[in-house]
């Protein structure tokens, strides 16, 4: 459809962790902070707070993220994701606060795969179609 816009974001970043393990449940706490570009020849930094919490091979993970790009302009997004493997997991992001510049992407969700390396650095790619 010729139309429809990609869009792509590409994140990499580091967690500073805090976790807590009781059993078969662990909770932890992360600090992201991370550095991003998109296919709009946007670029900045940002840092996420957030949470993972597994019991067994279940995990939700919850995190809120605010970015910040070359002229200023901020967008917010909050990430989650339900997986039975943290490993290479595939969650969504939605767009839940943007300056006038990421209006479009306004309480937009786009689907989001991460890799990690390192125990504690990752790559975060998302794509999205836009109407």
């Amino acid at each position: 459809d010729a139309l429809t816009e990609e869009y792509n974001l590409k994140i990499l970043g580091d967690n500073s962790i805090r976790e807590l393990t009781i059993d078969n449940e662990k909770l932890v706490l992360a600090e992201t902070e991370f550095k991003w570009t998109d296919s709009d020849a946007n670029y900045g930094k940002g840092f996420c707070l957030g949470s993972i919490n597994s019991i067994f091979k279940n995990v939700e993970l919850i995190f809120l993220c605010e970015f910040l790009d070359y002229e200023g302009e901020k967008f917010w997004t909050k990430i989650y994701r339900k997986s039975s493997e943290l490993s290479a997991g595939i969650g969504m992001q939605k767009y839940i606060k943007t300056t006038e510049k990421y209006e479009k992407f306004l309480n937009k969700e786009c689907r989001y795969a991460v890799s990690w390396f390192d125990k504690t650095s990752f790559l975060l790619e998302q794509k999205c179609n836009f109407n």
